[in-house]
């Protein structure tokens, strides 16, 4: 069962500092929810909502030849999955890594390449 955080974002003096992957600096201002304490990801490794992955689920389907049973399990996974309904503190990049892994454990995903078909634009 997903228990998914209303996330209220804190003021804007209550930033706190925090690391980043930026190459011009280390460290950068970040909100964070007040209720779970999550920071909010400001890169630009954007997270997608989950239908953005069931609608790739679909498309995949026909290159893979899954059955109705498998995309169900799939589908059914991926919805279950917070971090695929989290767009406030998840990463683009996970998503799609766990993706592949949920994919990858209901069939034999090893002949597609994976970064060409969830070719994630920014």
């Amino acid at each position: 069962m997903i228990t998914a955080c209303s996330h209220k974002v804190c003021g804007k003096e209550k930033n706190i500092w925090f690391p980043t992957k930026d190459r011009y600096s280390s460290v950068k201002r970040h909100v964070y929810c007040i209720n779970c304490g999550r920071i909010q990801n400001i890169s630009d490794d954007r997270p997608r909502p989950v239908g953005y992955w069931m609608n790739k689920l679909g498309s995949l389907s026909f290159d893979l030849d899954l059955t109705q049973c498998q995309k169900r399990l799939i589908a059914k996974e991926i919805e279950n999955t917070e971090y695929f309904h989290d767009t406030f503190s998840s990463f683009g990049s996970g998503q799609k890594a766990l993706f592949i892994k949920i994919v990858s454990s209901y069939c034999d995903a090893s002949a597609i390449d994976f970064d060409a078909f969830l070719q994630v634009k920014q």
